[in-house]
């Protein structure tokens, strides 16, 4: 409990703007931003275990590797996220990105923002999608914003415009 409290005067409010070529994440309290291409490379020379080898633009840099599966989690046809599991590992590394306090995890609010294919709104299975990835990442309470940027500068949670259908 004592722990809980402790965390959230160390972590605070991070925004998340997700695109399929890029991903932007804002501690607010700090403005610290990190910003770069959601790839992941994983290492496939050992078969029983998948090892994060680099993620953002240095996993971009080893796309024409052959030991290292490259991909972008954020990329595909139909929705803003292929694969869960690899798209977890690039926001938790982001938002430890952006938490230099190294005693605790991060465990901050997080505001998710997909800024791109939800022509239409956002379906219940996006909306619990996009707060289950957040939560995964280490979030201990997450927002789903749908609609313009919000401003880093003076963030409001009351302009927050959550999804009807969440």
């Amino acid at each position: 409990m004592i722990i809980n409290r402790i965390k959230k005067v160390f972590s605070g409010t991070v925004y998340v703007q997700l695109r399929e070529e890029k991903i932007r994440i804002c501690h607010i309290e700090e403005k610290l931003i990190y910003e770069q291409r959601p790839y992941i490379a994983i290492d496939k020379t050992n078969a029983k275990k998948e090892i994060v080898h680099a993620i953002g633009d240095d996993a971009f840099s080893l796309i024409n590797s052959k030991i290292y599966d490259v991909s972008n989690p954020f990329s595909h046809p139909r929705l803003l996220v292929s694969s869960f599991l690899k798209a977890e590992k690039v926001l938790m590394h982001g938002i430890r990105q952006v938490h230099r306090r190294k005693i605790f995890a991060p465990a901050p609010v997080v505001v998710i923002h997909p800024m791109e294919k939800i022509e239409g709104g956002v379906t219940d299975v996006e909306c619990r999608l996009y707060r289950e990835l957040a939560l995964g990442a280490g979030a201990r309470e997450v927002h789903l914003h749908v609609g313009n940027s919000l401003s880093v500068s003076n963030f409001s949670f009351a302009k927050i415009q959550e999804p009807k259908n969440a």
